[in-house]
């Protein structure tokens, strides 16, 4: 498969599990940075009214493991960045895996690359990017904490649980 490929088949996960959560997703037009826009609309199904939010997410899929950031994505207020990894896997009947999806503000992503020194680095310093396609066990491990595990993990991570 090719990155385009892989790419939709992310996009497509991610929008599944948002759907299930109960949350709205819009696609801009346009990308100039924002892949997705993610809300609730103020229509669940309790007593409780919920007043509408979204959030902006800025979308990274591979077919393995890949981390990176672009400082631009700093000037984006609630902004998420989410990670599809192994987005290829479903597919691939002689090694399948399950995709695993972790989503983070923009601060939490530059944490991550400041506590690995990346922060120093040339990439960051000079073109204002990141990027491996080998994260090291001690960035896995730090990212555990940002996974979506379940559907009704969103609500939380996306900073929508408190709506009301």
């Amino acid at each position: 498969m090719d990155k385009q490929q892989i790419g939709i088949i992310g996009k497509h996960l991610l929008i599944a599990n948002l759907l299930a959560a109960g949350l709205e997703v819009a696609e801009p037009i346009r990308d100039h940075g924002i892949d997705l826009i993610v809300y609730r609309d103020g229509k669940e199904d309790s007593e409780t009214p919920v007043k509408f939010a979204a959030r902006p997410i800025q979308l990274k899929t591979s077919s393995k493991k890949t981390f990176e950031l672009y400082r631009k994505y700093d000037r984006f207020d609630e902004l998420r960045i989410v990670y599809v990894w192994n987005a290829e896997g479903i597919w691939d009947e002689e090694y399948p895996s399950k995709p695993i999806i972790f989503c983070l503000k923009y601060k939490e992503a530059e944490e991550i690359l400041k506590a690995g020194e990346h922060t120093e680095t040339i990439s960051w310093n000079s073109g204002g990017h990141w990027f491996t396609n080998n994260p090291t066990p001690k960035m896995v491990k730090r990212l555990k904490k940002y996974q979506v595990e379940i559907p009704n993990d969103w609500l939380k991570k996306l900073g929508l649980d408190a709506t009301k």
